[in-house]
């Protein structure tokens, strides 16, 4: 799969809109052709804690798990936005689907976030903190969390990130006590505006019954964002499981647009 912008001509930017998003809709139709049962894929980030003032974001994601444990390839997807309120506060809000045994189209859960933007300007470390809340779908449980978000400027080039979750289930189905992950990055911004990275994720489980490592889901692996024109990027990256719980490698891709 591979998606090309090729500009013979002076072009505004509303024609590159346009040209990227007919290519972003065939990108979407072929991996919806390739789905199947989900069990949770990884749709998740590495965000900074930074408010920037008349930010705003508009994101599609897509985590394919090629082999999961049905021996089947599983698909997740979520369309997701945020904006900056001023600069102490963003929020996000997003939504996930997901194909099930009894639907092709399976709304999961409605997703809401606000962040506080604890830090100043011109610091090299900054940390803020995120309150959610999760509505799911059905049958899921609901629930509501909190995150300690952590982003550090090691030099010019090289940034470190480490947010921390914690969240409570209520309503229908819900599990007892708290639920514990960590994500982590490692990230070099290239002469190029791209930029290269690491990451790692663990899903600890919930206090009640946090059990041994292989029995959490641990995964890592590396990642490629591609800046483009008109506030256009691409991530794209790979995990893979280094617990027995956790899937063997999914691939996952990010296209977003700055608004």
């Amino acid at each position: 799969m591979q998606i090309q912008l090729l500009v013979v001509k002076p072009l505004s930017w509303a024609k590159v809109d346009i040209y990227i998003m007919t290519r972003i809709n065939f990108v979407f139709f072929g991996l919806m052709l390739l789905a199947s049962n989900v069990y949770a894929q990884n749709t998740g980030g590495v965000f900074p804690p930074m408010a920037n003032p008349g930010f705003k974001s508009l994101q599609y994601r897509i985590t394919v798990d090629p082999d999961n444990a049905k021996g089947e390839t599983a698909v997740a997807q979520r369309i997701h936005y945020i904006q900056a309120l001023n600069d102490d506060f963003k929020f996000t809000v997003f939504g996930g689907v997901r194909r099930t045994d009894s639907s092709d189209f399976d709304f999961d859960y409605l997703h809401t976030g606000l962040f506080w933007d604890l830090g100043e300007d011109g610091q090299n470390y900054r940390t803020g903190v995120r309150f959610d809340l999760r509505l799911g779908v059905g049958n899921r449980p609901d629930h509501v969390g909190f995150l300690w978000i952590n982003h550090l400027n090691l030099s010019n080039d090289w940034t470190a990130r480490a947010t921390l979750f914690n969240s409570v289930q209520f309503g229908d189905n819900a599990s007892d006590g708290v639920f514990l992950h960590t994500r982590w990055q490692l990230a070099k911004r290239l002469k190029s505006g791209h930029s290269i990275g690491f990451e790692m994720y663990n899903f600890y489980g919930s206090t009640d019954d946090l059990g041994s490592f292989d029995s959490q889901n641990h995964t890592l692996g590396p990642t490629y964002t591609f800046q483009m024109a008109a506030g256009w990027s691409i991530y794209s990256g790979v995990l893979f499981g280094v617990s027995d719980a956790a899937p063997d490698s999914q691939f996952r891709f990010w296209i977003s647009r700055s608004m």
